[in-house]
């Protein structure tokens, strides 16, 4: 774990901060102190697991000093108490969550101090079921076995708004909280009739699945309206064609925005130089990780209400954005 700027200048003085800084003299933006980065990012086979290993690896390659591990988590929640407690320096995170966060509303008691790298990308419910299911949309879930998201997940808020919204109460459905790869193995074999995950597209775990069972997602598009009415403007309509996944025929489905999260206390030039790699080295993320999608820089910017941090606000400025 990094150690902040705001510790080192409290616990330094005199000489010894002199020459800390005297040291740096004549380094690149690339050149930093020995240190050591940790990234949570999700469920294996989703995009933020995909992302955050390829990004891992390449800011080991172009930052000189610094060392990177990228490990799996049940995503957005546990990631963002993670990054407020110190135990993560980075994390991927949902916008509704990261907002329920910052406001200290949903599942966080309180507000927590946490900043934001950029926007990503976003990602898409996927309320996934065999092609010839006949659910056909959320109400036809009761009774029926679903794979509602791991504990800790942001899949698992979003899914019980969803189906809070949609006037089905806990005991109508036979709820799992199996990860990514258990669900789809459940769907696979028979074990599940249904199981939702938030994703951005293609998701590699399901995109497997579809390979040995015809599959189809639900349309939820109808359940934004509620969805924004009851919690907030984080949720919008987005479509999933069919080229995703072969469907047999493309969907609207509930869409929020996706941001990657730091401590406001990340040492700036840090928070910086990562920021820096995050959007000059996509080829090379590409090259790792193909098809994964990457933060978009006309976007970056827009991680209301979690504010930028002030490394990935000078890189912005120096973008003039």
């Amino acid at each position: 774990m990094i150690t902040s700027r705001r510790t080192l200048l409290v616990g330094a003085v005199g000489g010894p901060l002199a020459m800390a800084l005297g040291g740096c003299v004549g380094r690149t933006w690339s050149e930093l102190p020995e240190t050591s980065l940790s990234i949570a990012t999700g469920n294996r086979g989703g995009v933020f697991d995909r992302y955050g290993k390829a990004l891992a690896a390449v800011l080991e390659e172009r930052l000189e000093g610094v060392t990177v591990t990228a490990h799996n988590t049940n995503a957005s929640l546990i990631n963002l108490r993670e990054v407020a407690h110190g135990r993560s320096d980075i994390g991927f995170a949902l916008g509704d969550a990261a907002a329920d966060a910052i406001r200290g509303t949903g599942p966080f008691a309180a507000p927590v101090d946490l900043a934001a790298l950029t926007r990503t990308y976003d990602s898409f419910v996927h309320l996934v079921v065999a092609a010839d299911s006949p659910v056909e949309d959320v109400a036809d879930l009761r009774g029926r076995r679903v794979g509602l998201g791991s504990q800790g997940s942001g899949t698992r808020q979003i899914v019980g708004r969803i189906l809070t919204t949609a006037g089905i109460a806990p005991d109508e459905v036979t709820g799992t909280d199996d990860n990514l790869e258990q669900s789809a193995d459940g769907l696979r074999h028979g074990r599940l009739d249904a199981f939702f995950f938030v994703s951005g597209i293609p998701n590699s775990a399901v995109a497997k699945l579809s390979e040995s069972v015809p599959i189809r997602l639900v349309d939820l598009g109808a359940s934004v309206p509620e969805l924004t009415k009851a919690y907030g403007p984080e949720y919008t309509v987005g479509p999933v064609p069919t080229s995703s996944y072969g469907l047999p025929r493309a969907v609207d489905t509930v869409s929020v925005k996706n941001h990657l999260v730091v401590h406001p206390d990340l040492d700036e030039d840090v928070a910086y130089a990562v920021t820096r790699v995050m959007f000059e080295s996509q080829d090379r993320v590409d090259r790792i990780s193909p098809e994964v999608r990457q933060p978009n820089l006309g976007a970056a910017i827009f991680t209301s209400p979690l504010p930028l941090h002030p490394g990935a606000e000078r890189y912005y400025r120096e973008r003039r954005l």
